[in-house]
């Protein structure tokens, strides 16, 4: 795997993240107050991906650490696939 690949494909995870996280947050806004879960699982998603960008960096096996940025990704795809 080139490091040119994982710089291309976790910009654009992190992207997909940081943009799906401010919708479900202002989107699930009520009455001016912030969705709280939405800022929850957003920031937990933007650690877990940082955690594995880093690894896919530094790690022996960074073919493994994407496997793991993938499975980071069920959560956003998830609420799409109802929408279909």
């Amino acid at each position: 795997m080139s490091k040119l690949f994982t710089h291309v494909f976790n910009v654009l995870v992190g992207i997909l993240i940081i943009a799906e996280g401010a919708v479900y947050i202002f989107m699930n806004n009520k009455d001016g107050e912030l969705h709280l879960r939405s800022i929850i699982v957003t920031l937990l998603l933007i650690m877990a991906w940082g955690m594995s960008y880093w690894k896919q960096l530094k790690s022996d096996n960074p073919s493994a650490w994407l496997i793991v940025t993938i499975i980071i990704m069920i959560p956003m795809i998830l609420p799409w696939l109802f929408f279909i």
